[in-house]
């Protein structure tokens, strides 16, 4: 099976998710780190290989990639922004080893660049939207597994046993 990389411009979907009141947070790092653990969740239901891209343009420091399975976290180097990396990246992927390169970003001259490279190319709100309903199957799949009733199941046990656990498991408690 071809591999399928998932590109997303960090920044740019965060700012977006703000405008749309997603992320509330009082400070910046910790609403990066509820947008990284959205991004998780999502990733864990699909077969991307996920990096989420976040500027370091204007410190000091060397790229960094941390890796949070399953999605890699990159901090660009000094003077290198997330669509520098993501435009580079692409290129080097897509005429080394042919894969499928999905791009995330609201910046058009990297949705053309990396479209020339051969990306598909999905805006933040397209993705944002593609977030919220899979939370929300998520969830419709959960709650429906929880209620099941455990009459059509072959466990021997009391009758005010199967009451108690059939409540807790619609519940949560006994």
């Amino acid at each position: 099976m071809k591999k399928q990389y998932l590109f997303i411009d960090g920044y740019n979907l965060l700012f977006r998710m703000k405008e749309y009141d997603l992320i509330k947070s009082s400070t910046f790092p910790t609403e990066r780190d509820i947008l990284i653990d959205m991004l998780r969740e999502y990733a864990g239901g699909n077969n991307y290989i996920v990096y989420c891209v976040f500027d370091a343009y204007l410190t000091r420091s060397k790229e960094y990639i941390k890796e949070e399975p399953p999605i890699s976290i990159v901090y660009t180097k000094t003077g290198e922004r997330a669509d520098q990396w993501i435009e580079r990246k692409t290129r080097e992927l897509r005429i080394d080893h042919f894969v499928d390169i999905i791009v995330v970003s609201d910046d058009h001259d990297e949705r053309d660049t990396t479209l020339g490279y051969g990306a598909i190319l999905r805006d933040c709100h397209m993705f944002i939207k593609e977030l919220k309903d899979r939370k929300q199957n998520v969830s419709k799949i959960t709650k429906k597994h929880n209620s099941r009733e455990l009459k059509n199941r072959h466990i021997r046990m009391s009758e005010s046993d199967r009451r108690k656990l059939e409540n807790f498991i619609k519940n949560g408690k006994f």
